[in-house]
């Protein structure tokens, strides 16, 4: 009997999990509500799907550079100039196929297998599982629901292993909480001090509730800057994102996507160049999101739920069931089978401590989201 490799005993993505046994179900023929995976309801905005529909046919469809078409660098350059007012060179700038794609490429160009790197728990755990394959180490810090589970400077000063980085998100996924600018400049002055690599993720930057979310690069220029197509720009299935990075590092996530990528999709990097054309488009669906927000947390507070993270970003809800349940998978599954409703249990974010939470996506249309807390309404019911 052939032995898979040790590296590859990582654990399962329960949110892909939920969302394959809810489609098992709708097959059968039951109504689905998904609120497991972190995906946009609203489709590509049109002027982009008008402008595939051009070029399909028109273009050849051939490889790229492995660090994308200078074009689609040029205009996330301006974006940057733009939306954060920071200059970010062509030659700092690589488009990668997704931004699951610009995280290995980062961990590789930074890290030695047997580097420590620190994260917040509750965590993305597709992080945390390439980290670990990549034969990493991880050092959690343990999060305060109350304060959004994200770092302090005080944290980091208290820890006693010796760790080579960091990697925060802001907004963060599974909570959507955002680091106030104070403490990014805090963090990033540290890291900086002290000789730390820092990788941001930056993938949800345009989904926020209130005061934009600054750009890490804002206060340290060696930071490296996770982003992505998927969530703001509503093209999740396009799968392109891009990193940013001193030019010396972008040269060698040059060599390594090479040969492990050869290069992103070229008919979604060609799409992509107009992703940035209609801001306003894509903020009328984060007022959607807002809305959405506001009516599950008055929801959840009704029923006596109030312990969850402040959402002020991204489009998820991190709440303790504890009161309902004392174990989220369990009640995630029943869930579904009983109502329809498909929700990602905690353990996927946090092993240790999240078998008493659930993370909602409320990144669907507003009328899913109200027939959702109906259905859970009505099921709360029944079961006390």
């Amino acid at each position: 009997m052939i032995l898979n490799s040790k590296r590859s005993n990582i654990a399962p993505f329960l949110a892909i999990d939920m969302l394959t046994k809810a489609n098992d179900l709708k097959l059968k023929g039951q109504d689905i509500i998904h609120m497991d995976v972190g995906e946009p309801g609203a489709s590509t905005p049109k002027h982009i799907l008008k402008y595939a529909k051009e070029i399909i046919g028109k273009k050849k469809i051939g490889y790229t550079e492995s660090i994308g078409i200078p074009e689609l660098r040029y205009n996330v350059s301006e974006h940057y100039k733009f939306w954060y007012n920071q200059k970010v060179g062509t030659n700092c700038i690589a488009i990668t196929s997704g931004a699951s794609a610009a995280f290995v490429l980062a961990l590789l160009a930074m890290f030695d297998p047997g580097d420590t790197i620190v994260m917040m728990t509750p965590y993305y755990p597709a992080y945390v599982n390439a980290i670990k394959t990549l034969n990493l180490n991880v050092e959690f810090i343990d999060g305060e629901i109350k304060y959004g589970c994200q770092p302090t400077l005080e944290k980091l000063k208290s820890l006693k292993k010796k760790i080579k980085g960091i990697i925060i998100a802001s907004p963060a996924n599974p909570t959507g909480s955002i680091l106030k600018n104070s403490q990014l400049k805090q963090i990033a002055n540290w890291c900086k001090k002290n000789n730390k690599i820092i990788i941001c993720d930056e993938i949800y930057h345009g989904i926020e509730y209130g005061k934009k979310s600054d750009t890490i690069l804002r206060y340290n220029k060696e930071a490296i800057v996770i982003n992505s197509f998927s969530k703001y720009f509503c093209m999740t299935g396009w799968r392109l994102g891009w990193i940013i990075a001193p030019t010396n590092i972008i040269k060698i996530i040059e060599k390594l996507s090479m040969s492990l990528f050869l290069c992103p999709s070229t008919l979604a990097q060609l799409i992509a160049t107009k992703a940035f054309d209609d801001y306003n488009i894509l903020d009328k669906n984060v007022a959607i999101y807002k809305k959405n927000r506001d009516l599950m947390i008055n929801f959840f507070e009704d029923i006596g739920l109030y312990n969850y993270a402040p959402p002020d970003g991204a489009f998820y809800l991190y709440i303790d069931i504890s009161s309902i349940s004392d174990n989220s998978s369990d009640l995630a599954l029943r869930l579904l089978n009983e109502t329809g409703v498909s929700v990602t249990p905690g353990k996927d974010f946090d092993y240790k401590s999240g078998k008493k939470y659930i993370r909602l996506s409320y990144g669907g249309t507003y009328r899913d989201i109200t027939v959702a807390i109906q259905k859970i309404n009505n099921w709360l019911k029944i079961k006390k």
